[in-house]
Parts: structure tokens; C-alpha cells; sequence
């Protein structure tokens, strides 16, 4: 599991670092991409789409980004896809891998549909197996909540807070979840600037009385679940210490809380920003610009970024480990200290740059951005250093006390974050689309040097439309020569008659 695991992260961050180079024909990108009912496509589709409806045929794997993704048609390899959300009513006749918000499979009619016949691997915020549904492989995954309506053959693992079981599971299940006296509806505002609706239920295990499990049930949760249905095999439970955040009930002990971390939030926020106004001022504008124009986009890309970012960082890390492991393995010690020398800096230079972006830099542009809009509205912006200084102490103030209210403070800090990271990402990738671009056209239009062309003879006023007598064609024809061309003639040959000017 943890190797199939492994190469799914690994395809799912080649997919976005080559999204660029990939051959024309075998990408599709774009607002809306299609796949048509009677389209067949031979090999690898790579996509890197914002809707992606796939009707027809593929006839190999799916590899990309979508951000509303509905699959009615056939895959004949596997799915790799991160996205928003992903409805699947076709057949996959391998493995899907998905890594997103919303996943749902679902029949389009009343008989029992097998729309995966491989396994399963996930990591979303809601997954839904619905009714005439059935999976044929393993299920693995992380989330929030777990559905199953479906008939389950193989063996299941889910690591969440809520699980729900209504059909059949053939094999053992092994579930982690959380504590049923908390509710999961405070997740749901989260959705609303994705245009998603999907209820959130309350964290606990739920064995509905409809719902069997032929095999063993192994969970761990604060609480025991309910089991209203039958288990076949043996029920393990085991408690779990939830981590409790320990809250006063002393009015004096909550103010205190709140102004120390909303003394925090302002020192560092504004730290961030003035260092990077007075350093790189340059550095701004354009973010900000992609948040006033496209704020649910960057709010999506941001979020993407941040959670495929965890994979990426384990990644980076377990390939240097193997690296360390074989060189050691082969007692290369000079090597080895080279090595560990140059993948530690290289790897915390990669992975802390990026987590400063995103943690420090992505809110403090947030910042500054909703400073510079209230400041606009309020007094004006003359573009001066002044006007922005104003500007990011405004969104500082605003953004810190936000953050700082107990209990829904992280989503506001959460929000500020992804949107942040989504305005510097998309000009990451509109970057690339215009080298792709650049290349492409270089490749179709390569430069070539003309030859130079003798100047034209341009008449002018005084020239004569017709030659006269001195500059007839008998005058300018060269003289014949007994040297060129004259040794080998007929003997009493006379060249002079054919140059004799008659009068």
C-alpha cells in the first residue's frame, strides 16, 4: 500500500511539473475541455483544465489537473487527479487516484455499476460510494467524512473523522475517527466560494442497521461508534486521548488569549510586508492583481498547492533518504558527506522557501491587498509609498484580528493563506504558459536569414521610355574579340557581318 501510495504522489507532481513540455496532442487545457461521446484518444491524456468532461474513450491513463472533473465515459488504464471535485458514473478499468475536495461515484441507473475495477486511493474532504455501486478493489484514504452505500468486496481503510456504513463490505475495515459530541458543519462556509454543496455530518463510526461487514472491524476513535448493523468478525475498538485545547471559562484568560496571539499576527504580518515594500516593491502588484480579478481562482489554486505541497515535501525527503541509504550501503563515505551535504541544503532551501511563501509572504500580500481596497474606497490610492504603508497596516489589523477569534480564527487565516498562495502561483503558471507558448512558436517559426537582393533599377524622369540610337542594343553589345571565343571558326568565316550597324 505504501508503495502504490508513493507512486501515486510521484505521478500526481510529474503531472504538474511537466504539464509545459508534454506533447500537444496528447494535453488538453483550458476553461472547459471536453472529451466527446464517439472520441476515442490512444495513450496518456494529460490534462490541466478548470472543467473536464470525458464522454468517449481514452484509451490509456488520465494525468492532470481538473478542477470540476466528471468522468461518464471509459478509462482503460488508471486515473491520476487532483482537483475541486469528481463525479464518476463511466468505468475505470484500473486504479483511481484522486486528491481534492469532493469525490463522489455514483450509477446512472438502477442496475449494480462497477465504475472502478481497480483499487481505490484517495485524500479528499467528502467521499461518496452511492447506492448500485460497486468497488471491486482495496479503498484507502484520508479525510474528513467516508460514505459507503456501496457494496465494498476488498478491504478498507480509512484515517478521518466521520464513517458511514449502509451496504456491504466483504472484507476487514480498519477506520480511525473522531469525536461525535463535535459537529462538522462549521466545514461547510469553506465550500460556498467553491460553488460546492455537500453536507457535512458529525465526526463518529456509524454501522447502519442496514450495513454488514463479512470481515474484521478495527477502529480507533474517542468514543465507541455505533453499530446498529452486523459484524462477522471480531470488533476491535480502541480509545483514543483527544487532543483538547484547553479554554477558560474566565472572561480575563480569553481576552488575554486573544491579544497575545493577535499581537503576534500583527508583528510578523507587518514585519513581512514592510520588508518587502521597502526591499521589493515590484514584488506586489501583480498578485494583487490576480486576487481583485479572480479571487475564487486563487483561493482554489492556493489550496491545491498547499495540500499537494505535504506530498511533494515526503517525497523530496524519502528520495534523498534512498539516495543516503545506497551510498552508504556502498561505503562511498566521501561521496556520501558530499551528498548529504548538498541534498540537506538543497532540500531545506526548496521546502523552507516555500512554506515562507506560502505561511508568511501568501498572508502578508493577502494583507496588503485587502488594505489597499478599503484605503481605495476610503481616501483614494495615489500609488505613492505612503499610501501603501497605510494601506498594508489596515489589512494587517484587519487580517490579525480576524485570525485571532477563538474557534474560527484558522479559517480566516486558513483563507488569507490559500488565496495568497493562489495569486503568486498563477503567475508561476502563466509564466510557464508563455514559455510554452514562446517555445512552441520558435519551434513552428524558426528565423532564417533572407539573401540580399541586388538594388532595383528604379527609372527616373529623364530616362527615355525608348532606347535611342546611342544607347541601342548594337552599341552596348561588346565588341567581338579574336581572343574569346574566336579560334576554332570555319575558315573564311566573317564575324563582321552580323556586327555591321547598317544606317
Amino acid at each position: 500500500m505504501r508503495r502504490t501510495l508513493f507512486i501515486t504522489l510521484l505521478v500526481i507532481f510529474l503531472s504538474l511539473c511537466t504539464t509545459g513540455v508534454v506533447l500537444a496532442r496528447e494535453m488538453i487545457q483550458g476553461e472547459h475541455c471536453t472529451v466527446a461521446a464517439d472520441e476515442v484518444i490512444e495513450g496518456t491524456l494529460f490534462t490541466f483544465c478548470q472543467i473536464l468532461i470525458v464522454e468517449g474513450r481514452v484509451e490509456g491513463n488520465i494525468i492532470g489537473i481538473a478542477l470540476r472533473a466528471t468522468i461518464s465515459g471509459e478509462v482503460t488504464e488508471s486515473v491520476y487527479l487532483t482537483g475541486t471535485q469528481l463525479d464518476i458514473t463511466g468505468v475505470i478499468d484500473r486504479d483511481l487516484h484522486y486528491a481534492g475536495i469532493v469525490m463522489d461515484l455514483y450509477s446512472g441507473n438502477d442496475a449494480v455499476h462497477h465504475p472502478v475495477k481497480g483499487q481505490i486511493i484517495f485524500a479528499t474532504l467528502s467521499t461518496t460510494f452511492a447506492e448500485s455501486v460497486a468497488i471491486d478493489g482495496r479503498v484507502t484514504g484520508v479525510g474528513y467524512q467516508l460514505l459507503v452505500n456501496a457494496h465494498l468486496e476488498q478491504e478498507v481503510n480509512f484515517w478521518g473523522s466521520a464513517f458511514v456504513l449502509t451496504n456491504t463490505i466483504d472484507n476487514n475495515v480498519y477506520v480511525t475517527v473522531g469525536d461525535p459530541e463535535s459537529s462538522g458543519s462549521d466545514l461547510e462556509p469553506l465550500l460556498i466560494p467553491l460553488n460546492i454543496t455537500q453536507k457535512i455530518i458529525d465526526p463518529g463510526l456509524l454501522i447502519a442497521s442496514d450495513g454488514i461487514i463479512n470481515g474484521t472491524l478495527t477502529y480507533l476513535g474517542p468514543v465507541a461508534g455505533e453499530i446498529s448493523g452486523t459484524v462477522h468478525g471480531r470488533i476491535n475498538y480502541s480509545p483514543s486521548t483527544p487532543l483538547i485545547i484547553p479554554i477558560t471559562n474566565d472572561e480575563e484568560g480569553i481576552i488575554n488569549i486573544f491579544i497575545n496571539q493577535f499581537t503576534r499576527e500583527v508583528t510578523v504580518l507587518f514585519t513581512v510586508g514592510i520588508v518587502g515594500l521597502l526591499f521589493a516593491p515590484k514584488m506586489f502588484p501583480t498578485p494583487i492583481s490576480n486576487l481583485r480579478r479572480r479571487p475564487v481562482q486563487s483561493f482554489v489554486i492556493g489550496m491545491l498547492m498547499f495540500i499537494v505541497s505535504f506530498p511533494i515535501a515526503l517525497i523530496v525527503l524519502l528520495l534523498t533518504a534512498i539516495i543516503v541509504l545506497i551510498l552508504a550501503l556502498l561505503h562511498l563515505d566521501g561521496v556520501l558527506i558530499v551528498v548529504v551535504s548538498f541534498l540537506g541544503l538543497l532540500d531545506s532551501t526548496l521546502i523552507g522557501t516555500f512554506y515562507f511563501l506560502a505561511i508568511f509572504i501568501a498572508r502578508a500580500i493577502f494583507a496588503l491587498g485587502m488594505g489597499r481596497f478599503i484605503v481605495r474606497l476610503m481616501f483614494g490610492h495615489d500609488g505613492t509609498q505612503r499610501t501603501d504603508v497605510m494601506s498594508l497596516v489596515v489589512g494587517v489589523i484587519i487580517l490579525a484580528f480576524l485570525a485571532a477569534l477563538p474557534a474560527v480564527g484558522f479559517l480566516f487565516n486558513a483563507a488569507a493563506l490559500f488565496m495568497g498562495l493562489g495569486a503568486i502561483t498563477s503567475i508561476f503558471l502563466e509564466w510557464l504558459q508563455f514559455l510554452r507558448d514562446t517555445t512552441y512558436t520558435n519551434a513552428r517559426n524558426p528565423r532564417f536569414e533572407r539573401p540580399t537582393l541586388p538594388p532595383r533599377l528604379i527609372p527616373t524622369a529623364d530616362m527615355p521610355l525608348i532606347p535611342s540610337t546611342e544607347h541601342s542594343i548594337e552599341t552596348r553589345l561588346p565588341p567581338p574579340s579574336d581572343e574569346i571565343g574566336m579560334q576554332d571558326l570555319p575558315e573564311g568565316f566573317d564575324p563582321d557581318l552580323f556586327f555591321t550597324n547598317d544606317d
